[in-house]
């Protein structure tokens, strides 16, 4: 499988980005409601998604490559784009791994191995603590079949680090980090978007709020986001783009909007988006997080 691996090129400098919050029903969008504005400009965003897969540090040679090959290759089998490399020159995360605890054993060599899954903006996302047990011929002078049997489990735990659905796995302990309360939030497809971005654009925006610890939920859900792109010709070789995110209520009315504006090449979103989306997903992920911080508590009006 191969990144994805479609380019947005940036003609402006910056990307403005404004929210507006309302505390009830709008009779046209953006009446009345106060704004907050920022510029901020689009610096350092990846141009391809995926897992770099580094080699295990503290395993010896070949093994810590064996074990990062077949790594990738489990999680390019769970549909999840990585590869194994050296290092990491711009991949959507990083999957680093250290050999602890290496212990001999009469069944072989006992090692500890900690995963650590970086976002890209290198914040942690994941820790996974994997125990293994080898022949020491194999740790020692490796073994790419070993690695194959060895590399599901941990597959399976990046898996679940990015909120997939598979088997629980053992994590190690954390001391979690005070969140903001979010609602949970469904999220509709992009109206307006041209190549696949109607469901490119949703699928990004959902794993941004997913890391960041907004929960989903399509059936009953506290804020309902929806979004539109209007694209308009800037001049003969470049459009503008405006995409609209719109946090609705569930009596209706809008709880706020996020907005990103940006001048581009003519054509740019036709086809598949591939990286654009996490582009504009992450861009847009702090002023919506903070938007849907802002949500009432719907639980506690429902019960007062």
């Amino acid at each position: 499988m191969k990144f994805a691996s479609h380019y947005l090129s940036v003609v402006a400098a910056l990307i403005c980005m404004s929210v507006l919050a309302g505390c009830g029903p709008l009779p046209q969008p953006f009446r009345g409601a106060p704004s907050i504005a920022s510029n901020n400009p689009l610096v350092d965003v990846p141009t391809a998604v995926g897992i770099a897969v580094l080699p295990i540090k503290g395993a010896p040679e070949p093994f810590n490559e064996d074990m990062s090959i077949a790594v990738a290759e489990q999680l390019r089998q769970l549909e999840i784009p990585a590869e194994a490399v050296p290092y990491n020159a711009g991949l959507g995360f990083s999957l680093e791994g250290w050999a602890e605890t290496i212990e001999q054993s009469p069944a072989g060599v006992s090692v500890d191995i900690v995963w650590t899954l970086r976002s890209r903006a290198g914040a942690t996302t994941g820790t996974y603590r994997q125990q293994i047990t080898l022949a020491e011929s194999a740790w020692r002078d490796g073994d790419a079949l070993a690695a194959t049997r060895l590399s599901e489990e941990a597959a399976r735990a990046v898996i679940a680090m990015v909120g997939g659905d598979v088997a629980p796995v053992r994590a190690l302990p954390t001391r979690a980090a005070p969140t903001p309360n979010y609602p949970t939030v469904s999220v509709r497809p992009v109206e307006g978007a041209p190549g696949d971005g109607r469901e490119a654009l949703m699928l990004a925006v959902l794993q941004s709020l997913s890391l960041n610890g907004v929960p989903r939920d399509d059936i009953n859900p506290d804020v309902v986001l929806t979004c539109e792109i209007i694209s308009t010709p800037y001049d003969a070789r470049l459009q503008h783009v405006q995409i609209i995110w719109h946090a609705i209520l569930p009596d209706g009315a809008e709880l706020g909007t996020v907005q990103i504006d940006n001048t581009i090449p003519v054509g740019t979103l036709d086809g598949t988006w591939g990286a654009t989306a996490f582009a504009i997903a992450d861009a847009g992920a702090p002023d919506l997080l903070n938007l849907l911080a802002s949500a009432p508590d719907l639980e506690k009006a429902a019960n007062p």
